[in-house]
């Protein structure tokens, strides 16, 4: 398994013969790794969260299926691997633009709420990368009501398949 990994990337994420020197596979990565976060923060593995972390992965950056699928599994490593988020939100930072880190927390709001039941810690994990990303308080709010308003019109619609 970690030798198909390892080809996945030596083929089609490194762009030269240094991976650390590619800033969008690290950017990738960083981003993958804290949905993990999010999704593990519960202590489960929820199907659902794994689901809303590939579908973000794969629509913020353009990836293939297959090309996600080994990305998270990249990222799922390098998040155990991890002693903090600062090493991901640092990168983050540092390569994306306002707007674009607003998306990392909606992001982690989608996986936050994939599953139904949000906790107290998932919550503050949520706000503490927002934090960390230096996200201003009314776009942290606005973000959850978007996946909260998204989420809700997606359980009517299948509701209404059942009558």
């Amino acid at each position: 398994m970690l030798e198909a990994i390892k080809r996945f990337y030596q083929e089609r994420i490194q762009l030269n013969d240094h991976p650390e020197n590619d800033p969008q596979h690290r950017l990738q990565l960083a981003t993958a790794a804290l949905l993990i976060e999010m999704a593990q923060e519960d202590n489960e593995r929820h199907s659902m969260e794994f689901q809303a972390i590939h579908e973000g992965i794969r629509e913020v950056f353009g990836l293939s299926d297959e090309d996600t699928t080994a990305l998270i599994e990249l990222a799922d490593h390098e998040a155990h691997e991890a002693t903090d988020h600062f090493e991901f939100t640092r990168l983050i930072n540092e390569n994306f633009d306002y707007e674009r880190k607003c998306g990392v927390v909606e992001l982690l709001w989608r996986v936050c709420l994939a599953d139904e039941d949000m906790n107290r810690y998932e919550e503050q994990l949520v706000r503490k990368i927002a934090e960390l990303l230096h996200v201003q308080h009314r776009d942290f709010i606005a973000a959850k009501i978007r996946v909260q308003q998204a989420y809700s019109t997606s359980y009517m619609n299948e509701y209404d398949h059942f009558e």
